[in-house]
């Protein structure tokens, strides 16, 4: 009972880590498409975990595209255009992507609203180096939201922290550009999966802006400064926010 327990653990680990490394590296190789590749493997990880498929269906079947948003606003040089392009694909990946519960709950369409604020404040401003504060915050997203009932989301957040984890050691140690303001929306569409389908409440879910925020105001320290930043803020609103949902959670 033990090694199947240490086999579906391993297996787990390897569906979640092992598209995204994959899409990791390819952007170090070209790391202009490199949301692309995180595209391809987070939807390599959806169909492996809930069946292949091709045209979404459901809302989680979204969440590559996501991705795809910042993959085509790179694509062009003109910093404006490019949040333009970010804005309109965002708000159709979102209509779409959330259509079954908006009509219900039209006050959805605010969450949109930090990451579109985040990618252009970060365009048009600076951005940050590595991305640890979203990576770290997928992590956070991905306890809470599996302790509290669905382990398909949480796989999914967790191969998002994956993928923007290994661009944060690349753009550390090799000096790759990796962009990370463009995992804004993939976060805040993973934190309304979180809030609508697993029924993780809000005041669990919005703090973990705060991690691309602190990111960003440390981001002329040195890297060991931020990174330790970066954990503590993590590893303290994680245990709070666990915390939190965990009296909630039917299964412990």
């Amino acid at each position: 009972c033990r090694r199947r327990a240490q086999v579906m653990g391993a297996e787990l680990l390897l569906q979640t880590l092992a598209a995204p490394l994959g899409a990791a590296l390819l952007s170090w190789r070209w790391p202009r498409m490199g949301y692309l590749w995180g595209a391809l493997a987070l939807w390599l990880v959806g169909a492996w975990l809930g069946g292949l498929y091709g045209i979404p269906e459901k809302a989680w079947q979204w969440l590559p595209l996501t991705l795809l948003v910042p993959a085509i606003a790179a694509q062009v040089n003109d910093l404006r255009g490019s949040l333009l392009l970010f804005v309109v694909f965002s708000a159709l990946v979102w209509w779409q992507g959330l259509a079954s519960v908006l009509a219900s709950e039209p006050g959805i369409w605010l969450a949109l609203l930090p990451a579109i604020l985040w990618f252009g404040w970060s365009t048009l401003r600076c951005d940050s180096r590595e991305g640890l504060g979203f990576a770290l915050g997928f992590i956070w997203l991905a306890l809470v939201i599996g302790i509290d009932g669905s382990l398909l989301i949480a796989q999914l957040a967790g191969a998002l922290a994956a993928f923007a984890g290994f661009r944060a050691l690349l753009a550390t140690f090799v000096g790759i550009k990796v962009a990370p303001a463009g995992l804004a929306l993939a976060l805040a569409f993973v934190q309304m999966l979180a809030w609508q389908y697993v029924e993780v409440p809000l005041v669990v879910l919005l703090p973990v802006w705060l991690m691309p925020l602190l990111e960003w105001a440390l981001r002329d320290k040195p890297w060991p400064v931020r990174w330790g930043g970066l954990i503590l803020l993590a590893a303290a609103g994680t245990g709070l926010s666990l915390w939190w949902v965990w009296p909630a959670a039917s299964l412990y």
